[in-house]
């Protein structure tokens, strides 16, 4: 059922009755109209998520076991089951000058599609699931964001690309995105951009994305 908040207060589509008995409850965001499987539940992030993407790939979940009937409403503590991360440019000793305005920060060779179970609330990569590049929500010169399918990316394949001043520095480097964390990777930059090498040193860390 798919239910609105204006604000004040959730309201349905149509009128629903609760059962006699204790009724568990699942919920989602965003509303997704047609559930092929319980169980098995296709779902893709978007590629482009410097805008409304972003949002409409971050998989939220709550469930509330045997609930019975009362007055009160139903108590939903939702959580990420998706894995974000963050990207932070940091201007090392040997930078100079500001972080050009045109930057831009992809994450390759990353399965966008996965496999959802809404009984337990858990989710896998599709193992059929392409490649794809995504390009991160730009929140300022020196801060990235992204939703990505949890999943393991090796380092023999470029992971993530910076653009800046017309030059692209691609880096390789191990990673593994867990479910419900966020995954905080700090870039220090140094040389200049407008030089054809830059040196990238990178610092990953996690915690659980609250």
């Amino acid at each position: 059922e798919a239910l609105t908040y204006d604000g004040t207060k959730w309201t349905t589509a149509r009128s629903l009755y609760w059962s006699a008995n204790p009724c568990d409850f699942y919920a989602f965001y965003p509303y997704q109209p047609t559930i092929n499987s319980i169980e098995d539940f296709n779902f893709t992030i978007h590629k482009n998520q410097d805008g409304e993407g972003y949002e409409a790939s971050d998989l939220l979940y709550a469930f509330t076991p045997k609930v019975s009937k009362s007055e009160s409403g139903v108590l939903l503590q939702f959580g990420h089951i998706m894995s974000k991360v963050v990207v932070k440019v940091i201007k090392g000793d040997k930078f100079e000058g500001d972080i050009p305005d045109d930057i831009v920060t992809h994450i390759y060779n990353t399965a966008t599609s996965c496999k959802v179970n809404w009984a337990k609330g858990s989710v896998e990569k599709d193992p059929l699931s392409r490649k794809e590049t995504i390009t991160m929500k730009k929140i300022s010169n020196e801060l990235f964001e992204a939703v990505v399918v949890p999943q393991n990316l090796e380092k023999k394949t470029p992971i993530i690309e910076i653009t800046m001043g017309g030059i692209a520095y691609l880096l390789d480097y191990s990673l593994s995105f867990r479910a419900g964390c966020k995954h905080l990777i700090n870039l220090t930059l140094n040389t200049s951009p407008d030089q054809e090498k830059i040196e990238i040193s990178i610092d990953p860390g996690v915690d659980e994305w609250n």
